[in-house]
């Protein structure tokens, strides 16, 4: 049982609902059409009072390779980041199971941070690619980031763009269990069972508890976030980075 979406498979399975990023052919990098149905389907999964967990994964090698630049490049997002807002993850008050299947880089890397639990095949890698593209992290991974593996390690990823592999993701507490590619939507699915068993309303409100020990930080970072990239994406630094990676050459940023 599932919804239609253009870009993602939306699917029940008894009180699990599956959302798979479905451009297989883009590595599941995310356009404006793909931020619109993946916002309606955790609207969905938030309404539907039989689904207790909800999972995210990728179709084909990827989970998400971050935003569609071709689709970007020649666009005005002078207002700031167009995504999906983090509060669709943060204050969706259900378990929230990343399951990253290949690439998560870029905002693909920031959308698991938003989950609530990140399993990864042995096949997954993360990075936060935005230097590349002179910007700074979305999804609030300026503040996601750092507390999930500290300032100084969190700086080395943002300012660097470098790629992480699976074995070093879990080794500094990026993910929380890495398996074997093939076994990790069961083994993914049989712990989002074993949550949709636990108490619901404990668990959201564990949930809410959990967030509100730092809910004035993150909105504070979130308006900063939004503040300095609605900066950088008006720079030349960006344009250049864009058609840099549109015309496959190195950028040249001359740092205005």
């Amino acid at each position: 049982m599932g919804s239609n979406y253009e870009t993602i498979i939306y699917k029940k399975d008894g009180n699990v609902a599956i959302i798979t990023l479905n451009r297989p052919d883009r590595l599941n990098a995310i356009n404006l059409q793909m931020n619109k149905d993946l916002k309606n389907a955790l609207k969905e999964a938030k309404e539907d009072t039989e689904i207790r967990v909800i999972v995210i994964t990728g179709a084909g090698r990827a989970f998400c390779a971050g935003a569609d630049v071709t689709e970007f490049a020649s666009g005005d997002f002078s207002g700031g980041t167009v995504f999906i807002h983090p509060y669709d993850l943060y204050k969706l008050y259900k378990p929230i199971i990343a399951a990253v299947n290949g690439v998560a880089v870029g905002f693909g890397t920031n959308l698991t941070l938003c989950c609530d639990i990140i399993f990864a095949s042995e096949n997954a890698s993360f990075g936060e690619f935005f230097i590349r593209m002179g910007i700074l992290p979305d999804m609030n991974g300026s503040l996601l980031l750092p507390m999930a593996l500290g300032v100084h390690k969190a700086k080395e990823l943002i300012f660097s763009g470098n790629r992480i592999y699976a074995d070093e993701a879990l080794r500094i507490g990026l993910v929380n269990n890495v398996f074997p590619h093939e076994e990790l939507i069961p083994k993914t699915m049989e712990f989002a069972n074993k949550l949709a068993e636990n108490a619901p309303l404990a668990i959201s409100l564990s949930k809410q508890a959990i967030h509100k020990a730092y809910e004035k930080v993150f909105d504070k970072m979130l308006s900063i976030e939004v503040e300095y990239n609605a900066k950088l994406y008006t720079s030349e630094d960006h344009k250049e980075a864009a058609r840099a990676w549109v015309e496959k050459r190195k950028p040249v940023f001359k740092g205005r």
